[in-house]
């Protein structure tokens, strides 16, 4: 079978892949889901129906310029969710195709439907949130990589590798600095030593951070200023995380106080177990191949991508670890291969370790969407509640959730995750007050709020339907 042909009858597969991906975005996910925190403040960035949300020093430009050009138009969720959901299949299609030259076969749409299939990818497929996007371009760039060290490759991978790697750092910063060294490191290997590879990593990477740098010069201080207030907001430094990893990995999506992550669940550790397992049999599989290179790339970067998470920040975010499961979705899938070559019984195994995958993947994603759907449109009830008040631009919202319910609103926001305990009114609302915005603080009915607004007019919001949420104004 000739490579053209080769490449067309795994084109096939991997683009069903990336249909089935979309769909399941749409049907399981939902284009209603509300928008998160971090999404309001890369989305209201670009919006010009408000005022953009505080900008703070550890986040990047990316996400914001590719929901741009939906966002000059439209600020509809539904319209939103539905961009993501088609751009995200497309990114999927596309990362792991740049694989096919350099693996036709089976090999690279079982890799894209493992990581496809996973409650993360699909989640964030349509959440305007960096780190998808940043494993998107770390599989791509992997992948113009291998192709880019082959002989008579040309100038086209080079000029992939360098895009990949300047869309990562446009999305995450020291992101593209852990996806850089183990491919910078792989231009040891004899085989691999071409100046255009070299050139096209050190390009990415000073295109990448190009926005990064000089927004630091612009608005924090210069380079170190803004490097420390970012480490500072991330808490970076030598820490040990694994264990806040292990116990977010059935569904919280932040283990970070004042949100607390539960205990670690026994299915969801023994699937977390078995992809090192899986990995040094796919290594195994792929050296009696003879496709051990290309294997070890990918499982080098995709560790290397995950080591700045469990051991530099104090904190955990199951998303975190996108890049690495991408990646690392490679030595499984040759692993998966390998297996169902082999015997009857190892395709009857590859075939109930996928349905075990989608089943608990599926299980998760439910349970995740069950609990943020409701939150997410009790933001926007809160929001249309306090419209219906006379509560207009220009104003300030304060207290819980006030990023999301001040965007649906055209204000401003300040966002509390914990009531203030002094009885002073804080020095943002007596600023917004003698500025001439509307003021008004929002909470979720608990029975101690900040103690300054016990002297304000208090009345419950009507229409929504989750929780008993409060509405303070200045008297």
């Amino acid at each position: 079978m000739g490579l053209s042909t080769s490449l067309r009858t795994s084109r096939a597969p991997l683009l069903l892949v990336a249909l089935c991906y979309g769909i399941a975005q749409l049907v399981m996910v939902t284009p209603g889901m509300g928008l998160g925190w971090d999404e309001v403040v890369y989305v209201s960035q670009v919006d010009p129906r408000g005022p953009a949300a505080e900008f703070i020093a550890p986040r990047a430009r990316g996400i914001t310029l590719l929901v741009a050009p939906l966002m000059l138009v439209t600020s509809s969720t539904e319209a939103l969710r539905v961009y993501l959901c088609v751009l995200s299949a497309l990114g999927l299609y596309a990362s792991f195709g740049t694989w096919l030259r350099v693996r036709p076969g089976a090999t690279v749409p079982l890799a894209a439907l493992l990581f496809a299939s996973s409650w993360l990818a699909l989640f964030y497929g349509n959440e305007a949130m960096p780190n998808l996007w940043v494993a998107f371009g770390a599989v791509a760039a992997a992948g113009f990589f291998l192709r880019c060290v082959r002989p008579g490759s040309g100038p086209g991978p080079a000029v992939g590798l360098a895009l990949s790697v300047a869309a990562v750092g446009l999305l995450r910063p020291p992101d593209s600095i852990w996806l850089v060294l183990p491919l910078a490191l792989a231009l040891a290997r004899p085989a691999w030593r071409h100046v255009s590879s070299g050139f096209a990593l050190a390009a990415g990477l000073v295109a990448g951070w190009a926005d990064w740098i000089v927004e630091a010069f612009v608005r924090f201080g210069g380079l170190a200023a803004r490097w420390q207030a970012a480490g500072a907001a991330n808490e970076t430094g030598l820490h040990f995380s694994v264990p806040e990893h292990a116990r977010a990995l059935n569904g919280p999506l932040l283990c970070r106080p004042p949100a607390h992550c539960g205990p670690v669940v026994t299915p969801w550790l023994l699937w977390w177990l078995a992809i090192p397992a899986l990995v040094l049999l796919g290594l195994y599989v792929a050296r009696r191949r003879g496709r051990l290179a290309e294997c070890a790339l990918a499982t080098a970067c995709g560790l290397a991508l995950a080591v700045p998470y469990f051991f530099l920040v104090g904190y955990a975010a199951p998303r975190f670890l996108l890049p690495a499961y991408a990646l690392l979705a490679f030595p499984v899938a040759h692993a998966a291969a390998g297996l169902a070559r082999t015997r009857r019984a190892g395709a009857g195994l590859v075939a109930a370790g996928l349905l075990a995958q989608f089943a608990l993947q599926g299980v998760t994603l439910g349970k995740v969407v069950a609990n943020r759907l409701p939150k997410r449109q009790a933001d926007i009830e809160v929001a249309r509640a306090l419209t219906a008040m006379d509560v207009r631009p220009p104003c300030l919202v304060y207290g819980e959730h006030a990023v999301m319910i001040a965007y649906r609103m055209g204000c401003e926001a300040h966002t509390v995750l914990r009531w203030p305990r002094e009885p002073q009114v804080p020095a943002a609302l007596i600023d917004a007050g003698s500025a001439g915005k509307r003021v008004v603080a929002v909470d979720k009915g608990r029975s101690n709020p900040a103690p300054f607004l016990r002297s304000w007019d208090k009345g419950r919001l009507p229409g929504v339907r989750r929780g008993g949420w409060y509405a303070y104004l200045p008297r």
